[in-house]
């Protein structure tokens, strides 16, 4: 069985500082939780003492307060208004959607007037809780300022109203220590609020009603103004209309000369043509624009001689008397066409300058005209403003003419939108203080204080705990770790057989801290084991021998643990050694009960010989004991002369194992002096005592003087603190459970 240590990883021959693997973890598992909660087991009880004191108090001294509750319907859809709904409810809602509209119904439920309106109804002055405010300076019927905002900040405490989820149903919620109160206030609330409402409601419609008085006579004297000044612009732009379409004398006008421009232009064109055509002197082409004059005939017979002289210049040739009397016609003719020519050339010329002359005119009327009318429709864009004010001024005097008579009669007639669901009653329980409550909450707070404490006390505590926390902070392996163990009494009743006062005897011979010899079934005896066998696995083809056991600071437990390692290696039947190396204060020789007078003082200064060894213990005649004599004046210079390495060589080849019990390194540096000649160096490291630093300190200063540090011993651990630990009950597995864990501390001696 190798107990509850963590023996190095196969063999090997020897760990150097700073090889291992640092076993640092940055989130907190359960099981740190669990550790952090062992730890500090006591802050947590006492945060949930504290919280359920608390609690227990708040509810004895907390005065009991009944709660009414009122229920009413606020139906925002409902229309409470004839004909001038938009106006009113415009001005007195402001353009809210009706979720605001009905927070705003709430904060009016809660306002200060509605206050004060349910207090002076209700008399509230005069009864608790609200009288205690007038302890000091009673109430004579006026309230002082600070009266009034502590009265008013009390009621409003008191008063809960809320909007039951996805609904219109409000609940008016008050508290007071009398029910009959709690009921009355709750119904006072909601009808203060019913009142104020149809109040302001009414007061509203009046409001409305007296404005529109006030602004008929404004907007009568506007549309009277507004008609006037539409006539007298009229009237000086001569802006006179011939239709209801608007359209005026000008616009026919231009209308008209537009027109005839059109068919004036038309003309002109066609007699350009005519008059172009003459001017090519082609008879054809001016037959075809004037068919009915003299030059279709002319030309008719200008053919017919041409034909004639043509026949007869073929027959008789062109001397021929008839040929030349032709000739003489065809010449003529010619003479006659070429006349009719120039007189079609003319007229067609006259005729398109008539055209071109009437145009110009046309052109020249109508863009007079176009100007008149750009002035006129500058006149006209005025007067459309101010024909449309004055058709607005006179609709807006209608109107309001119309809505006036109806303010009249709403304000009569104007509704409340508010249904009372149900009436407050009398409440038969208190709804505070909620006992079952309290508790919880003091319970739960407690704890989460308490577990908050203890996780901030631990963050102030950089004392080593466990196994995880020395390999984490020192990189070494934790070779074996030693639980608390509370040393057994030995008193009782004296034994009566031989074999008990043989054993009582026995024991009596070492200190009861000595377990591996006083109760070797006991779990720490197995810690101790668990140790010697992480040594010797260390190296198993070259087991260190020499064994040295130092620490930061005293009272860790080196002599302990160095004792009960020997008397483990000397259980094997291996010849071993166990030395005070610590000539300032060691103290094995009382762990053994052993003289002082001799041990390893005297024989570095030669003062004694073989007799300084001692076998303490008859059973275990393989164990031999080194004490450390005398107090030496120079313990630090004896321990590194060469005397000392002599002796250690001696020991080396007539023992198995050799064991050093050393002193702290961080007060003294006397162990430094022998750490580089022996095989193997163990940091003993005692559970909340050690500190992180400290333990660095000691790695580092092991490590200047070349020291062979195997790894580090826990000694004192709570199992539970340790991860790997499961067992739920006891620390035992089959051991006898008088066991524990102490330093030369017996019961009857704590």
């Amino acid at each position: 069985m190798q107990g509850w240590a963590v023996p190095p990883q196969g063999p090997q021959q020897g760990v150097t500082i700073g090889t291992a693997p640092a076993a640092e973890r940055s989130v907190l598992t359960p099981a740190d939780f669990r550790k952090v909660l062992i730890k500090r087991k006591w802050i947590i009880i006492l945060g949930i003492v504290i919280g359920v004191a608390y609690a227990i108090f708040y509810i004895v001294t907390t005065v009991p307060q009944y709660e009414a509750i009122a229920r009413l319907h606020i139906d925002l859809s409902r229309s409470t208004n004839i004909g001038i709904e938009d106006l009113i409810e415009q001005k007195l809602s402001g353009g809210q959607d009706a979720g605001e509209k009905l927070q705003t119904e709430l904060r009016i439920m809660q306002s200060d007037s509605v206050t004060m309106e349910v207090i002076n109804r209700l008399d509230l002055f005069h009864k608790a809780p609200y009288s205690e405010l007038f302890a000091k300076q009673p109430y004579s019927g006026q309230l002082s300022p600070a009266q009034r905002y502590a009265l008013i900040h009390a009621f409003q405490g008191a008063t809960k109203v809320i909007v039951l989820p996805n609904t219109e149903v409000v609940e008016v919620h008050f508290q007071n220590r009398d029910p009959s109160v709690a009921a009355n206030t709750a119904n006072a609330i909601v009808d203060a609020y019913l009142d104020r409402d149809l109040r302001s409601r009414y007061e509203g419609t009046t409001r409305v009603s007296n404005w529109l008085t006030r602004q008929l006579s404004a907007v009568k004297k506007q549309v009277e103004d507004a008609q006037k000044s539409l006539t007298d612009y009229q009237r000086q732009n001569n802006l006179l209309t011939l239709d209801g379409q608007g359209g005026s004398l000008l616009t026919d006008s231009l209308r008209t000369v537009n027109q005839q421009l059109a068919e004036a232009e038309a003309d002109r064109i066609v007699k350009e043509a005519r008059y172009k055509m003459a001017q090519t002197r082609n008879p054809d082409l001016l037959i075809s624009v004037a068919p009915g004059t003299v030059l279709s005939g002319l030309r008719g017979q200008q053919a017919d001689l041409m034909v004639q002289a043509a026949q007869l210049k073929s027959k008789f040739g062109p001397d021929y008397p008839k040929v030349r009397e032709l000739d003489k016609q065809l010449a003529s003719v010619q003479a006659d066409i070429d006349a009719e020519i120039n007189d079609l050339t003319k007229r067609f010329a006259e005729e398109y300058n008539a055209a071109v002359k009437t145009e110009s005119l046309l052109q020249d009327r109508l863009n007079k005209t176009k100007q008149d009318a750009y002035k006129e429709n500058e006149s006209a864009a005025q007067f459309d403003i101010l024909k449309h004010g004055a058709e607005s001024a006179s609709e807006l005097y209608d109107s309001l003419q119309m809505k006036l008579k109806e303010a009249g009669i709403t304000a009569g007639l104007n509704s409340n939108n508010v249904d009372i669901i149900d009436q407050a009653s009398i409440p038969p329980f208190p709804v505070l203080p909620k006992k079952q409550s309290a508790l919880i909450f003091g319970f739960l707070g407690g704890l989460i204080g308490g577990i908050a404490l203890a996780f901030f006390f631990e963050s102030l505590d950089d004392t080593i705990r466990t196994s995880d926390d020395a390999e984490a902070i020192s990189q070494l392996p934790t070779l074996a770790v030693i639980p608390h163990f509370v040393i057994t009494s030995r008193k009782g009743a004296p034994p009566t057989t031989p074999t008990a006062k043989a054993e009582q005897q026995r024991l009596l011979k070492v200190s009861p801290d000595l377990v591996s010899y006083v109760d070797p079934q006991s779990i720490a005896a197995e810690g101790f084991r668990t140790f010697r066998s992480s040594i010797l696995l260390s190296a198993v083809d070259h087991e260190p021998k020499l064994l040295l056991i130092t620490s930061s600071f005293a009272a860790e437990g080196k002599s302990t643990c160095a004792a009960n390692l020997a008397i483990s290696f000397a259980q094997r039947s291996a010849r071993v050694l166990l030395v005070d190396s610590d000539l300032r204060k060691g103290t094995l020789h009382m762990k053994f009960r052993l003289s002082n007078r001799a041990g390893l003082t005297t024989l570095l200064s030669r003062e004694s010989g073989n007799d300084a060894y001692e076998k303490p213990l008859p059973d275990l005649p393989n164990l031999t004991v080194l004490s450390r004599g005398p107090i030496a004046p120079n313990p630090g210079e004896m321990l590194a002369s060469r005397a000392m390495e002599e002796m250690l060589a001696q020991w080396r080849s007539e023992y198995e194992h050799v064991v050093l019990d050393s002193s702290p390194i961080l007060p003294v540096a006397d162990t430094l002096s022998i750490a580089p000649h022996v095989d193997a160096t163990f940091i003993l490291v005692r559970a909340g005592i050690t500190r992180k630093h400290a333990l660095i300190r000691v790695r580092e200063q092991l490590r200047r003087a070349s020291g062979r540090v195997l790894g580090t011993v826990i000694n004192d651990v709570d199992l539970r603190m340790e991860n790997y630990y499961t067992y739920s009950r006891r620390y035992d597995y089959g051991y006898k459970s008088n066991y524990g864990a102490g330093y030369g501390v017996t019961d009857d001696e704590k």
